[in-house]
C-alpha cells in the first residue's frame, strides 16, 4: 500500500474503532451501489455529464442511479428520454461507480469489513471485464475522446479513483484478480490517457496527468509516472507555467482554480510518501493563498467565467485541510475556522490528510486587492468591508474565461447587486448562446458580438484618501499573442478591430463613479451594458420596441424597448441589498434600452440597462452608481463630458459635491 504507511494505517484504524461515526459519510456514499449492485456498462455508451440538463431552462436533470429513463427537470417538470440524456446518465453512473470503488476500499482498509472490499473489487473486476470492449468516442468541445467516457479528462478522473481503490484493496485480491485488473483495466486505461493528451496548459492535462501518475504509482510503473510528472505539459510543467505570478490559475476562474487543486492534490495523496511529490516546491501553497484575497462578504469566491454554482469556504475546506496538514499556514487555519463555523468539521479528512487540530486563529482580514501583471483583478471593499466591487482588467484565460474584458461584478454584504452571472451546464444551450457572451456582462459590447481575446492592463491605480481610483485598458490594435491553450474562436475580430477601451472607476463608501471611453468604433454599434438585480424603475419617456442585435443572446431577451436619450438618465433597482441607483450620461447621441434577460438560474429575470451609440469614433459613457439601504442620499446629479474629462456634480447627504475623472488621457 502506498497511500498510508503501516504506522499511519494502524493509527487510523485505532481512531476509527474509537470513533465509528467518522465513517458515516463514507458509508453513506456507498449505499446506492451496495443496494442496487454496480451497474457497469458493457459498451462505451457514456457521453458528457453536461448534457444532463433541461434544454428549456438549463436546469440539471434529477439523477437516479437506479433509473435509466424518464429524467425529470426539477424546475419545469419536463421529462426527457433517450440521447443525449441517456449517455449523460451513464457518465454519472460511471462517476458514482468510481467514487464508490475508492470510498468502499477506504472503508475496507480502515475496518476490514468484507462487504466494502467486495463492492470495491466487484467494480474493478467488472470494468476490467468490459473495458477492452469500450470503443474510443468523443465529440465534446475542447476535449480529447475517452473509452469509458466521452472525454479523456473524465476517463482520467475515474482512473484516479480506480488507482486509489486498487492500492487499498490490492493485497486482498487473488493473484489472478490482480493480473486481470492490472492488465485489462489499469494498463489499458493508462495507455488511453497517454494517447489522448494535448500539448497545452489546461486543467484537462492536470487531470490526465494526475490519473496517469496515480496509476503509475499504484502499479509501480515508473514510465507512467515519468510521463505524468516530467513530460512537457505534465504535472510539473502545468504547476510551474499555469500558475500566474500572484497565485491565480491561468484560466482566470475560481472554479477551475480549485478544480486544478482538486486533481493536483488527488495525485499528491498518492505521491506524498514517494520521491514523486511536488509538495516541497511551495507552488501549491501559493495556489492556496491567492483565493483568500478574493473572498466575498458572503464567504464565497467570485463567480467569474465558467463554473456555475457558487463556491463557498465550506466547499473548499477539504483543499485547505490537505494544505494545512502540508504547510501549517495560519491563513489556512483561518479559512478552516470560518468554514467550520458553517458546518461541522469532517474529522475523517483531518485524520486522513490534514492536521489533528486547527489553531485558534482570528478571522481572515479581508482587504482591497489590486494586481496588474497576473490575475489582473482589482477588488474594492469600502472602509467597513461591506461592499465588493471587482474589476477585471487582466489576461485572457482561454477556454473557460468569458469575453468580458473591463467587466464589473458588484455586491453589498451578502447580496448581489450587479453580478457576474457565471454559467450553467456546458451542454445546455444557454452556456454558449447566453452566459459566455460579452453582451451578458457588465461591460461594453460592439455590434452585439463577443470581444476577441485580449490581455488588459492597468493604466492607473491611486489611493486618494478614502477614495480609490483605477483605470483599466484593453485594445484590439494587434492580434493577441497565442495562448498556450487551445481555444475555439467564438468572437468577432472585425467588430473590435482597431478599438481601444479605457474604464476609469473612482470608488467610495457612498457611491462609485466611472468614465468608460471607446475609441476606434466608427461605423459600429457600441453598447454600454449593466444588469443589476431587483425590480427596475425606468426613466420615464416614450419607448418603442427595439431589436437588440444579431447575436445569439438576443433571442433570450424579452420586452426590449428604448428611446433617444437626453442628458442624465436615471434608473433604479430595488432588491434585498437596497435601492441601487444609476445616473447615466454619454458624450455622443445615444439611446437607452431596457430589456428583460435571464439571471442565473435562468428561471429568474434581470432588467438590463443598455446605453447604445451608433457610428461614433470616440465615445465616453459616464455613470454614477449609488446603493442606499434606506433613504437615498445621492441626488441632483449633473454630468459634463469634455473629451476624456468627466465632471460629476451631485448632492450627497445635503452637501454639494464635485468630482472630476479623466479617461484615456495619458498623464
Amino acid at each position: 500500500m502506498i497511500l498510508f504507511t503501516e504506522e499511519k494505517l494502524c493509527q487510523l484504524r485505532k481512531v476509527v474503532a474509537e470513533n465509528p461515526g467518522l465513517l458515516q459519510g463514507l458509508r453513506k456514499s456507498c449505499e446506492t451501489v451496495l443496494r442496487y449492485g454496480a451497474r457497469i456498462p458493457e459498451t462505451g455508451i457514456a457521453t458528457w455529464g453536461h448534457y444532463f440538463a433541461c434544454p428549456e431552462d438549463s436546469t440539471p436533470l434529477t439523477f437516479d442511479y437506479a433509473k435509466d429513463h424518464d429524467f425529470v427537470c426539477p424546475t419545469c417538470q419536463r421529462i426527457y428520454n433517450g440521447e443525449p440524456y441517456l449517455g449523460a446518465w451513464w457518465r454519472s453512473v460511471n462517476g458514482t461507480n468510481s467514487a464508490t470503488c475508492a470510498n468502499a476500499a477506504l472503508v475496507w482498509a480502515l475496518t476490514q469489513e468484507k462487504p466494502y472490499q467486495a463492492v470495491s473489487a466487484s467494480i474493478l473486476l467488472g470494468y476490467a471485464d468490459h473495458y477492452k470492449n469500450y470503443e474510443l468516442h468523443g465529440g465534446i468541445p475542447y476535449n480529447k475522446p475517452g473509452r469509458m467516457n466521452a472525454q479523456a479528462l473524465d476517463e482520467a478522473g475515474t482512473f484516479q479513483q480506480f488507482a486509489m481503490a486498487y492500492d487499498l484493496i490490492g493485497d486482498s485480491l487473488s493473484a489472478a484478480e490482480r493480473e486481470h485488473i492490472e492488465r485489462d483495466l489499469l494498463e489499458l486505461g493508462a495507455q488511453a490517457l497517454l494517447e489522448n493528451r494535448t500539448e497545452q496548459l489546461h486543467n484537462h492535462e492536470v487531470i490526465i496527468g494526475a490519473g496517469l501518475g496515480m496509476v503509475g504509482i499504484a502499479l509501480g510503473r515508473e514510465d507512467y509516472i515519468r510521463h505524468a510528472l516530467e513530460d512537457k505539459y505534465g504535472l510539473r510543467y502545468q504547476l510551474e507555467h499555469g500558475l500566474l505570478q500572484d497565485g491565480m490559475w491561468f484560466e482566470n476562474t475560481f472554479h477551475y482554480h480549485f478544480y486544478g487543486l482538486l486533481n493536483f492534490f488527488a495525485y499528491e495523496k498518492m505521491a506524498r510518501n514517494t520521491p514523486y511529490s511536488l509538495l516541497s516546491e511551495g507552488l501549491y501553497r501559493k495556489m492556496l493563498l491567492f483565493p483568500l484575497r478574493a473572498l466575498q462578504p458572503d464567504g464565497c469566491f467570485p463567480p467569474l467565467g465558467d463554473g456555475g454554482a457558487p463556491i463557498s469556504e465550506a466547499n473548499v475546506a477539504f483543499h485547505y485541510e490537505f494544505g494545512y496538514g502540508a504547510y501549517g499556514d495560519r491563513a489556512f487555519a483561518q479559512l478552516l475556522n470560518a468554514a467550520y463555523a458553517q458546518r461541522p468539521r469532517n474529522l475523517l479528512d483531518a485524520q486522513l490528510w490534514g492536521a489533528p487540530s486547527i489553531e485558534d486563529a482570528p478571522p481572515l482580514a479581508l482587504a482591497d486587492y489590486h494586481d496588474d501583471c497576473a490575475s489582473g483583478l482589482t477588488i474594492l471593499r469600502g472602509s467597513e468591508q461591506k461592499q465588493y466591487l471587482l474589476f477585471r482588467h487582466g489576461k485572457f484565460g482561454g477556454e473557460h474565461d468569458h469575453y468580458d474584458k473591463l467587466g464589473l461584478h458588484y455586491m453589498a454584504g451578502k447580496h448581489p447587486v450587479m453580478p457576474d452571472l457565471s454559467t450553467v451546464y456546458y451542454g445546455a444551450p444557454m452556456h454558449y448562446d447566453y452566459y459566455k457572451n460579452t453582451f451578458t456582462h457588465n461591460t461594453v459590447c460592439i455590434n452585439a458580438q463577443n470581444q476577441p481575446p485580449c490581455d488588459g492592463r492597468t493604466v492607473r491605480f491611486e489611493r486618494r484618501g478614502e477614495e480609490t481610483l483605477v483605470e483599466g485598458h484593453a485594445d484590439w490594435l494587434s492580434p493577441l499573442a497565442e495562448l498556450d491553450s487551445f481555444t475555439i474562436c467564438q468572437w468577432d475580430e472585425a467588430a473590435y478591430r482597431g478599438v481601444v477601451m479605457r474604464r476609469t472607476i473612482l470608488f467610495t463608501d457612498a457611491f462609485f463613479l466611472e468614465a468608460f471611453r471607446v475609441r476606434g468604433a466608427a461605423g459600429r454599434t457600441v453598447d454600454w451594458i449593466v444588469h443589476p438585480v431587483g425590480e427596475c424603475s425606468e426613466e420615464p419617456g416614450a419607448y418603442t420596441p427595439v431589436v437588440l442585435g444579431d447575436c445569439t443572446p438576443a433571442r433570450y431577451f424579452k420586452q426590449a424597448h428604448g428611446r433617444r436619450a437626453e442628458g442624465v438618465v436615471v434608473s433604479r433597482w430595488r432588491s434585498q441589498a437596497g435601492t441601487f441607483a444609476l445616473y447615466s450620461a454619454c458624450s455622443a447621441p445615444s439611446s437607452v434600452i431596457y430589456a428583460q434577460g435571464p439571471s442565473n438560474p435562468s428561471s429568474e429575470t434581470l432588467t438590463y440597462f443598455i446605453r447604445r451609440v451608433d457610428d461614433c469614433a470616440d465615445i465616453v459613457f459616464a455613470n454614477l452608481f449609488a446603493l442606499a439601504e434606506g433613504e437615498e442620499k445621492i441626488g441632483a446629479v449633473d454630468i459634463a463630458i469634455e473629451g476624456g474629462t468627466v465632471t460629476f456634480g451631485f448632492d450627497n447627504g445635503g452637501q454639494r459635491c464635485m468630482r472630476t475623472l479623466t479617461v484615456g488621457e495619458e498623464i
